[in-house]
């Protein structure tokens, strides 16, 4: 089913690739931080700098000229390709964050068969830090195995999330979600990159993360990493999670049921709002 990439060489190679063409647009976006020139709205709060166009495609040139058998789908311009295996590109995950100078954005580069994860890149310059995984081969975080928490008690747990940008017009905004697990959890946090908040829950920092209207840029790369490194992804319904779908809920493992009953929970009280 894996295809080209059926064996551990083959991934460990397009890993090579993706973490060195995810760095090299890490320096470039770098260059342009706290600097960042031309802003354009993609809608009321989507932004796009001239920087996501530039290192969308320095990561598409490196990417087509390494596999060019390959299918390339990214934010900013369209997709390229027609093979089974699919790159999913984030230039600048957390856009917003960069052009108000804050250091949360990312460079996510993923590699898909399907909704079976091969490779997962996320570098963030600004931190200094840079996750990867590759399919049966362990997560790591600057070149350090990562692992999630062992926090098993959701009054303990530190979480992740963030709000959709059609949070102005729909009721389905996250809010009823968010109100819970402020009653429930340690602490809530918003830091505005899913790719990141998907990368803290890997390496133990988040215990949970939830999040729905995502595209699978956001979320591919990150959602292997969790995997690799023992966490748990599920839909908000607690099936089986694509990354491509939009929205998930991952965590520890040990937390999961939790997570899901407070998620059920805030939109069953959703439900019973709507006219």
């Amino acid at each position: 089913m894996l295809g080209f990439m059926s064996n551990r060489e083959e991934c460990e190679h397009a890993l090579e690739v993706a973490e060195r063409v995810a760095r090299e647009a890490g320096a470039l976006v770098l260059r342009g931080w706290r600097g960042v020139g031309r802003i354009s709205h993609k809608g009321r709060f989507d932004l796009l700098t001239e920087h996501d166009l530039r290192s969308e495609e320095l990561i598409r040139s490196g990417l087509e000229h390494a596999f060019p058998e390959h299918r390339i789908v990214g934010e900013e311009t369209a997709e390229t390709g027609d093979g089974d295996l699919v790159w999913y590109v984030d230039p600048i995950d957390g856009t917003t964050n960069f052009a108000h100078g804050h250091p949360f954005f990312c460079v996510s580069v993923a590699l898909y068969d399907g909704a079976d994860g091969l490779v997962g890149v996320v570098h963030a310059p600004a931190l200094g830090t840079t996750w990867k995984a590759a399919k049966d081969s362990g997560a790591f975080r600057n070149g350090e195995r990562c692992k999630v928490s062992t926090r098993a008690a959701l009054e303990e747990a530190l979480c992740a999330t963030g709000f959709p940008y059609d949070r102005w017009t729909t009721p389905d905004n996250n809010r009823e979600e968010l109100s819970l697990f402020l009653q429930r959890a340690r602490g809530i946090r918003r830091c505005g990159s899913a790719a990141i908040d998907l990368c803290l829950v890997a390496d133990g920092t988040y215990d949970i993360y939830w999040e729905q209207g995502l595209n699978a840029w956001d979320m591919c790369a990150g959602a292997l990493i969790v995997l690799e490194a023992g966490g748990q992804l599920s839909t908000y319904e607690g099936l089986k999670a694509d990354p491509r779908s939009g929205k998930l809920i991952a965590s520890n493992g040990l937390l999961h049921d939790a997570a899901l009953r407070t998620v059920r929970e805030a939109r069953y009280k959703l439900e019973d709002r709507k006219p």
